[in-house]
């Protein structure tokens, strides 16, 4: 399910991950990429239980606290959530690099916060540190080039936007 989240195959993603709980209904990762593939699809409520009953089986995970700072930072931006969601995604972002430093979703949660947060180069300090776990996400090669768009470095986005496009040419 998580493989098929960073293809952007959010429905198979849904079944997978739903197919997990049903093997074991205390699996805590099952329900960390269920709700990070409900907020790709920004089903907010669902994907907000889906992390926070992941959080109640296991607070440690720092991929689990990945999928829930990118949950309300999307929230924030989409003017949706309870007073301190940003705060709530900045703490989550920390938590998340803290408890997993070496995953892609956590340098890619925290990039996402630190970009909306208006953290720029913070966030493509980020941003680079996911992209060289793994340099096949056109999501994150997206996020960096929107990133190096909003600080006018031109040249940096377009390499980026291509990549992207190199990478899912079926994307719009």
């Amino acid at each position: 399910a998580r493989v098929q989240v960073f293809a952007g195959r959010y429905d198979e993603a849904l079944t997978n991950a739903s197919n997990a709980l049903l093997l074991n209904p205390r699996n805590a990762m099952a329900f960390a990429v269920r709700g990070w593939a409900l907020t790709k699809k920004r089903e907010f409520l669902q994907a907000e239980s889906a992390l926070e009953d992941a959080l109640a089986i296991n607070n440690k995970n720092g991929l689990i606290h990945a999928y829930y700072a990118e949950l309300l930072g999307a929230m924030y931006e989409q003017g949706l959530g309870a007073l301190g969601t940003l705060e709530r995604a900045m703490e989550a972002s920390r938590f998340a690099t803290a408890l997993a430093p070496n995953t892609l979703e956590a340098h890619w949660a925290r990039g996402y916060i630190l970009e909306i947060t208006g953290n720029r180069e913070e966030a493509i300090q980020e941003y680079e540190a996911a992209i060289a776990i793994n340099p096949n996400i056109a999501e994150i090669h997206l996020a960096l080039g929107r990133t190096y768009s909003a600080l006018e470095v031109l040249d940096k986005a377009e390499r980026e936007y291509t990549l992207a496009n190199t990478l899912n040419p079926a994307d719009p």
